[in-house]
């Protein structure tokens, strides 16, 4: 159930925040007075695109909160698969909208707008003209009667869909054999040449990177071993070299030593570089022993190199990827073995797979129409609850020619509201007012069955007056004994069923505009049914009347 709704800086709201209800919760308020931009915040916290535009002006950011009081363990299974944690029986849906971006957040924890609708989606059923309108399609028709078929037809679409998905990959590979005789031998021949060399180069998984390495050091040999030779050159040359230098330097201090005992340290010091310094000579010396040019080893790597980088040309950037083709490669030449063989199994598989597919679709179709023989009377009685008397409603079932993820029925909602009319689609015979009350028999309809705890109704009203809004107003009544109502509306028949009564109002202050809700008082309710039957004048007789509908209702 929704609970608490919070909003902050929203196009004319400064700051508002109302508690919902269960039952029926009626919106009441001036053309103009923010209604369509409550339920407009309340669809950006649902999941709908976010516009800058509607920040307040002067505002950075604006905020809309949400809060629901949750019981399905459904819902709290699905918060836990995005590892969102449970807040007791709270959720609290946040949508912050800066000019640059909105941040959606669940208990506190960031989500992408996917994750965000796919919780929401579970909380709130949101139906305003868009939806109404939906009806025109025949493809929401075909969603709506599987709502109602239930689980048996959610395992069977299932079982299409993948079904089907096997079936388009045989398929594929089915087309792939396309080759005559002599192109299959073309292609042959290609593919064992291919192979051959690759095979025949023997190659190693990261070969090319350690000759790579080695070649060139091979090819930087004289240059590290002539600069190697000078610095050997410059340590032990015996006229000039540092040895030389240290070991005289030595014999000068050994001169002196015996004239003063502190330069014993300086003695040990120099001795110990003489001794590094034989080291170091003796290390370069076998460098250069050891890492001779070796002219015959520089040519066969580079002749192997040659090899490889040829393959990697043809065949992949990598000898990963040259093996891998490699393993492609005989993948298909034993397809090409028994190629006819291979394409007349695949053709029977593809055959039987396509019987599967018709023989599920036909289950399928069935489960369909059984649930369309107990859907159309419920609407049809719903629909004469809402001042439809003598309307006749079918669905209608053709085939499709192609079987599809929703098998091969094409469903469409039929109806006649008037004596001696034939039977035609929607979007031939129903008006907006008449699409908004078949939309309402069809979630009367579904009251039993529809798990989803709050339904909110914007225009449900749109093009209707009298009887069939009394009518209206009864339906969402009775909607609202299993259900969380909350409907916008602009007749005083449907108001003054509310169970909880708010009006949106808009006022003046420091020069700004501001929209604000509250939640009204028996008598104030009564007052605005009055104002909605009589106009900006309440008149004693529109607060006879407003009282006489809501003691009626």
């Amino acid at each position: 159930m929704l609970k608490n709704v919070h909003l902050k800086n929203l196009a004319l709201i400064k700051e508002s925040e109302f508690d919902y209800n269960s039952g029926l919760n009626i919106m009441t308020g001036e053309t103009g007075s923010g209604k369509s931009i409550i339920i407009g915040a309340i669809n950006i916290a649902l999941g709908e695109k976010a516009n800058k535009s509607m920040i307040r002006s002067g505002a950075d950011h604006a905020l809309v909160e949400l809060q629901f009081i949750n019981h399905d363990e459904s819902v709290s299974n699905a918060l836990k698969d995005l590892d969102i944690s449970p807040d007791g029986d709270n959720i609290l849906i946040t949508r912050k909208i800066t000019p640059d971006s909105s941040i959606s957040k669940i208990n506190g924890e960031t989500v992408t707008l996917a994750n965000l609708r796919k919780i929401t989606s579970l909380l709130v059923d949101v139906h305003g003209q868009h939806e109404h309108q939906s009806l025109l399609d025949p493809s929401k028709h075909l969603e709506i009667l599987d709502e109602f078929a239930g689980v048996s037809g959610k395992e069977l679409k299932d079982k299409i869909k993948s079904e089907l998905d096997h079936y388009k990959e045989m398929r594929k590979e089915y087309l792939s054999y396309n080759l005559d005789e002599e192109s299959l031998v073309r292609e042959i021949e290609l593919l064992n040449h291919e192979r051959n060399e690759i095979e025949s180069a023997n190659l190693s998984e990261g070969e090319d990177d350690r000759l790579e390495e080695e070649y060139k050091r091979l090819s930087s040999s004289e240059q590290i071993l002539k600069a190697l030779s000078r610095a050997e050159n410059d340590i032990d040359d015996e006229a000039s070299g540092v040895l030389t230098r240290i070991q005289d330097a030595l014999k000068y201090l050994e001169e002196v030593l015996p004239y003063d005992e502190a330069l014993k340290e300086t003695k040990s010091m120099m001795t110990d570089i003489d001794s590094i310094a034989k080291d170091l000579s003796g290390t370069l010396s076998h460098y250069i022993d050891s890492h001779q040019f070796d002219g015959e080893r520089y040519s066969e790597i580079r002749s192997r190199l040659d090899v490889i980088n040829h393959l990697k040309s043809r065949y992949g950037n990598t000898i990963s990827e040259i093996l891998a083709h490699s393993e492609d490669v005989s993948a298909q030449l034993e397809k090409y073995a028994n190629y006819s063989a291979s394409k007349e199994a695949l053709s029977v598989k593809l055959k039987s797979s396509a019987r599967e597919l018709n023989l599920l679709s036909a289950s399928l179709s069935e489960v369909r129409k059984e649930a369309a023989k107990k859907l159309e009377p419920l609407i049809i009685s719903n629909l004469k609850d809402l001042n439809f008397a003598d309307i006749r409603f079918s669905v209608d079932f053709k085939k499709t020619e192609k079987i599809t993820a929703n098998g091969f029925d094409r469903v469409e909602f039929l109806i006649s509201a008037n004596p001696g009319e034939a039977l035609a689609p929607l979007v031939k015979v129903a008006s907006g007012g008449e699409l908004s009350r078949i939309m309402l028999a069809i979630k009367a309809s579904f009251a039993d069955i529809d798990q989803i705890p709050t339904l909110i109704f914007d225009e449900i009203d749109t093009g209707i007056s009298g009887f069939t809004a009394q009518k209206v107003a009864e339906k969402l009544g009775y909607l609202s004994r299993g259900h969380q109502i909350v409907c916008i509306t602009h007749l005083p028949q449907i108001a003054a069923m509310a169970d909880h009564h708010f009006q949106i109002h808009k006022s003046v202050e420091d020069g700004s505009t501001i929209s604000g809700i509250e939640e009204l008082s028996r008598e104030q309710m009564t007052e605005e049914i009055a104002r909605l039957v009589g106009g900006a004048e309440i008149s004693a007789a529109a607060l006879m009347n407003a009282r006489e509908l809501k003691d009626s209702a």
